[in-house]
């Protein structure tokens, strides 16, 4: 091991969010990230201009198509040059010293994780399609709070990306025990599961802090609770088993309310549509423009365990009912 500060390449993944980059490159070249690499997951055509002249240290790369954020981090990870990786996600902020409590904690290479802190910026003031974002956001301190409380494995089961570093060796062992394949969701999840099954450890420290600007609106949520559902069915034939935290997303458990049950089951067993979903959305609609946030966060959380069923029954593609609908 060494005792050597080491070297930090921060690799950032972007789907079209150009305006976004330039902002960040800056961000992360303030705070002296020896390496900066972009991953522009597809043709961003114009990419040039919106970034404007890059340094040395920076350098992007243009995916021939759209592969997914787990693919383009390995793009990324292929192409960096450095110790230590820092992955971050474009609509994640670094504070003040992030790049530096990152390189400090891997002062002493090993086989460990960093999961660093990324709260969610929520508005000032709440509007009317902003509920998924509270609910992401209550969802993510739930989760700080279990990673405050729990061990080395808690973190790995739950890894949650977009201000995570590791070493650089330690991320190309895990790509050749199991290489990365797209997924829509819970690629993070994914990796946490090599590198536990790698020996890592993994610290969760909230001094590595970023703010994550997450923005979803009803539409968009709809879409990623389904693509969601499809992320469970993956996971689940990649590993051969399903992750036990990804079962409440797509069983009912048997104390829950029976109506909502109903409900839920009656969306989930449309391809897409339905009168039950069609009632939910017009509710949180309703809900939102009357400023009943309770009802409206209610609605969004019925809707996403009814989504994410339909989206796992779909990507299973059983001629049978899937057991989360039975």
């Amino acid at each position: 091991m060494t005792t050597q500060t080491p070297s930090l390449t921060v690799v950032l993944p972007s789907y079209r969010r150009l305006a976004q980059l330039p902002g960040l490159i800056a961000a992360y070249r303030e705070q002296e990230a020896d390496q900066i690499v972009v991953v522009l997951d597809g043709p961003h055509p114009g990419w040039q201009e919106t970034l404007g002249d890059l340094d040395a240290t920076t350098h992007v790369l243009e995916l021939d198509a759209n592969r997914g954020l787990a693919l383009a981090r390995i793009a990324g990870l292929r192409a960096a040059t450095c110790q230590v990786i820092l992955a971050v996600d474009d609509d994640v902020r670094p504070e003040p010293g992030l790049v530096a409590r990152h390189r400090e904690f891997h002062r002493e290479l090993g086989d460990r994780v960093l999961q660093g802190y990324m709260p969610v910026a929520l508005p000032s003031r709440r509007g009317a399609d902003d509920a998924p974002s509270y609910l992401y956001a209550r969802d993510y301190e739930k989760q700080a709070e279990g990673w405050r409380r729990g061990t080395s494995t808690t973190i790995l089961r739950s890894l949650w990306g977009g201000n995570v570093s590791l070493p650089r060796e330690l991320y190309l062992r895990a790509e050749a025990t199991k290489p990365s394949q797209r997924l829509e969701y819970n690629e993070d999840l994914d990796l946490g599961m090599r590198l536990l099954a790698l020996g890592a450890g993994a610290v969760f420290d909230e001094s590595a802090l970023a703010t994550h600007h997450h923005s979803r609106g009803l539409d968009g949520y709809v879409r990623e609770c389904e693509a969601r559902g499809g992320a469970v069915a993956d996971l689940e034939a990649r590993w051969g088993e399903r992750p036990a935290q990804l079962t409440p997303l797509v069983v009912i458990p048997p104390s829950y309310n029976r109506v909502l049950a109903r409900l839920q089951r009656s969306i989930a067993s449309h391809d897409t549509g339905g009168a039950a979903q069609a009632t939910a959305i017009l509710t949180y609609r309703a809900a939102g423009l009357l400023h009943i946030w309770s009802l409206q966060d209610g609605v969004t959380r019925l809707l996403r365990r009814a989504l994410v069923m339909r989206g796992y029954r779909l990507s299973t593609r059983s001629a049978e009912v899937s057991p989360a609908l039975s």
